[in-house]
């Protein structure tokens, strides 16, 4: 592998997951003037407010707490954060508490009990912050009344593997929790709130991030039926009860435009996978690339995107388009895998494996799929590199990258022959980075 390419593209994915660093992002979107605080076209005057909740949750939670913390430094407030286990984060004064990624655990039941809790304090001279992040689906859960806890976690499960996209997923998840498709803003009402969302979501669609919890929510119970009945999805019966009464009216819909509840409840996008790529861009135009972006609009099987991205590599370096060399194309998105056989790895390395397939007789190219959030599935590794020689050199290990494909066994691929990208996590979470570089 060119370690003159490894490195930059890890010099320019570094770029672009410190432009949407949680703590910038919110200092950006909310500032303080003495008591009054300011976020978008919103002003709020901190002297009305008896007391002050904070909901911080999701894999951005905690920097992004930090930095609500030091804006509110001076004033009384309460409040939580929810993230992903493995951060080992203290804050000031927001308690700190880890739970499940990507399917609820008992933690995630535990805090969303707190968080009902807590906001069932909240009155009309009171203000909720809420801070949302990727990941909030899972972190914090409450199911429905009557919903078994070990059949919600089983339905996760089931929607993970089966290859529905997050809006699919989410869509269910929606139906399934009370704090979900606008759950939140009613529980804070009569309460004035605030919602800050990092967006992990193709198109940054408000009521898909973390299920939309703090917006009005356009999905239906036939809509999770349709789900259900795409991908042949056997429902366990609490359930299935759920959704017969769904769709029988006998069971309250998710919140709809018009709602109260969303006249007092406001909601600022502060980070994305374009702020990510923009800066992505810049960088790379710096190291002397020619540098197309290509769109943030990613979705799919991943081992199929990764032939597209193989494509252009082999267009670039025989007929010097879509720009000269050398290039740089940039896009970001989230894939999907359908699992069939269970290995170790994630969308990222599974896209790297298929374009390491896809580019096996090519030189002078270079492949970086990474997670922003620096977890690329259950994993330790954000994504992986590959190029032209990493078939090859699998195989002088005994390893058949076309095997390891089909089993999804790519962390194992790369990690045999040292082409994993390990960060650690990140505390921000924008969906995925693809940097293709050209010499």
């Amino acid at each position: 592998m060119h370690d003159g390419l490894k490195e930059d593209a890890a010099e320019i994915l570094k770029s672009a997951i410190e432009a949407v660093e949680p703590s910038v992002a919110v200092k950006r979107a909310l500032t303080r003037d003495k008591n009054t605080l300011q976020v978008g076209n919103r002003s709020y005057d901190l002297d009305k407010y008896q007391k002050i909740y904070v909901i911080a949750f999701g894999k951005a939670s905690v920097p992004m707490a930090k930095a609500l913390e030091e804006i509110l430094y001076d004033l009384p407030y309460q409040g939580v954060a929810i993230t992903k286990y493995g951060s080992k984060s203290q804050l000031e004064s927001i308690e700190v508490y880890e739970a499940a990624h990507p399917v609820p655990d008992e933690n995630s039941l535990k805090v969303g009990q707190m968080v009902k809790e807590i906001l069932s304090k909240a009155g009309k001279n009171d203000l909720v912050i809420f801070l949302i992040s990727g990941g909030g689906s899972s972190l914090l859960a409450l199911p429905r009344k009557d919903v078994s806890f070990k059949d919600f976690v089983k339905l996760h499960e089931a929607l993970l593997l089966c290859g529905a996209t997050i809006k699919e997923i989410n869509t269910v998840r929606k139906h399934l929790s009370t704090l979900k498709g606008g759950g939140l803003a009613k529980m804070a009402y009569p309460a004035d709130s605030i919602s800050l969302v990092l967006s992990d979501v193709v198109g940054d669609h408000l009521d898909i991030v973390a299920s939309g919890p703090t917006v009005p929510d356009s999905s239906t119970f036939e809509d999770f039926n349709d789900i259900v009945e795409r991908y042949h999805i056997t429902l366990l019966p609490s359930i299935s009860r759920l959704l017969e009464d769904g769709l029988n009216g006998l069971v309250e819909e998710t919140l709809k435009t018009g709602d109260p509840v969303f006249d007092i409840c406001y909601n600022k996008l502060i980070g994305t996978n374009c702020i990510a790529l923009d800066a992505a861009a810049k960088k790379a135009s710096e190291m002397g690339y020619n540098t197309l972006l290509l769109t943030s609009y990613i979705t799919g099987e991943s081992k199929e995107i990764a032939k597209v991205f193989s494509a252009l590599g082999r267009n670039e370096l025989l007929h010097g388009r879509p720009m000269s060399r050398p290039a740089c194309i940039l896009a970001g998105g989230e894939a999907t895998v359908t699992l069939k056989n269970v290995g170790k790895g994630g969308r990222c390395q599974e896209m790297a494996l298929s374009f390491a397939i896809e580019a096996e007789d090519l030189e002078n190219l270079l492949f970086l799929a990474a997670g922003t959030d620096g977890i690329d599935g259950p994993t330790d590794a954000a994504g992986a590199f590959a190029d032209g020689d990493s078939v090859e050199k699998a195989s002088m290990l005994g390893m058949d990258a076309r095997e390891m494909l089909d089993v999804h066994d790519s962390y194992d691929f790369f990690n045999s022959i040292g082409d994993l990208h390990k960060i650690g996590q990140t505390g921000t979470n924008v969906m995925d980075i693809y940097i293709l570089l050209v010499e």
